[in-house]
This record gives structure tokens, C-alpha cells and sequence, in this order.
């Protein structure tokens, strides 16, 4: 977890995934290739109602077989391809303006289960690395969403009261972390009007 200017007594936490970053095609193809490596098929149709917003560990057993030995490995060829597959990717701009809105009064936090080189391609990328204070990734927690403690972890590490957090979500799963936490969580849906 990286942190900045832990002063301010708000806190605003952003999913990054289908968040911030509306990603399903770029997380999507970068899936199909590494999967296909391996003699597995993965469709878009698939990803979005099977895969976006859990952690690999959840959906690439039930694709592989529980416990097939290539899991890590698809999964770390996935990350490789990343970065190509930015170009599919497109930013939520009403959310990148809100949180630019309430930069003066609340500390940014990104809290994601992505991986820290997906999230660092990202970032740069789309140029929002100078967005956030702090940014947590999937290196940083030991439990991936819905469990709550990404968040807990950042409300904690800030010293902020919950009354005062705000969480963005947009999946099942982070939306039920964010609950969880005892946070104020809105739910973001790409197309939405925020």
C-alpha cells in the first residue's frame, strides 16, 4: 500500500475495474490470449457474467479444473498482455471529475484486487497516477473482495471515521466489500449520469 498526504479528515476510496476505468474488453482479451496459450476458450459474454469484478483465483479454476497446475501461469501471462490491450479501455471521465472535485477536502485512495503492474499500466496510461494518495492492489491484501478488508485497511491506515468514507464500486462483490466496511458505497454503472 502507497501512501501521501494522509492529512484530511475524508476519505474517498475508487474501484478501479468497471470504476474508474471501464476495462471488461482490456481484462477480456488479455483473459482470451493467455487462456487460448493454453487450449482454453473464453468469450466476452463469459468474462462479463462469470469473471469481471472476482479475483482470478475464484474464476480460472472453474475454467481450468480446480487445481490445474497452468492457473498462475495464465494468470502471470495475463498481466504480460496488459498493457497491449489498453487501447480497448476507456476512462470514466464524470468520475475522474468528481474525484478531482473532492481532492481539496478528501484523502484519494484507489483500492483494487488488480495486480500492481496492471494498476501501474493503467495509471500511466491514462495519465491518474497523481490522482490518488494511496493505492492499494492485489499484492497488498490477503482477502479479496467481497471480504471488506482492502478497505478496512485504508480507513484504518488513515485514521478516518466511516461516517466520513465514501467508496465507488461497481461490481457485485465490491459493492458488498464496501457495504461490508460500514461505508457509504455508491454503486457506479458505466453510462450512468453521476
Amino acid at each position: 500500500m502507497s501512501m501521501t498526504g494522509l492529512k484530511k479528515h475524508k476519505l474517498a476510496m475508487v474501484d478501479l475495474d468497471g470504476t474508474l476505468v471501464f476495462t471488461q474488453r482490456a481484462n477480456h482479451l488479455a483473459y482470451q490470449t493467455a487462456l487460448a496459450e493454453q487450449g482454453f476458450s473464453l468469450s466476452y459474454e463469459q468474462y462479463v457474467h462469470h469473471c469481471d469484478g472476482r479475483a482470478y483465483r475464484d474464476f480460472l479454476p472453474e475454467i481450468m479444473g480446480q487445481g490445474h497446475p497452468a492457473i498462475e501461469s495464465v494468470h502471470d501471462r495475463k498481466i504480460e498482455l496488459y498493457a497491449e490491450c489498453l487501447k480497448s479501455a476507456q476512462v470514466n471521465e464524470r468520475l475522474v471529475d468528481i474525484l478531482r472535485a473532492l481532492k481539496s477536502e478528501y484523502t484519494l485512495a484507489l483500492v483494487t484486487t488488480a495486480s500492481r503492474k496492471n494498476v501501474d499500466a493503467i495509471l500511466r496510461y491514462f495519465a491518474l497516477a497523481s490522482l490518488f494518495d494511496i493505492v492499494v492492489t492485489q499484492e497488498d491484501v490477503t482477502a479479496a473482495k467481497p471480504d471488506p478488508a482492502c478497505y478496512n485497511a485504508v480507513i484504518e491506515a488513515c485514521g478516518v471515521s466511516r461516517e466520513n468514507c465514501l467508496i465507488f464500486e461497481d461490481s457485485a462483490s465490491g459493492i458488498a466489500a464496501g457495504l461490508a466496511s460500514g461505508c457509504q458505497t455508491l454503486c457506479i454503472k458505466r453510462g450512468d449520469d453521476l
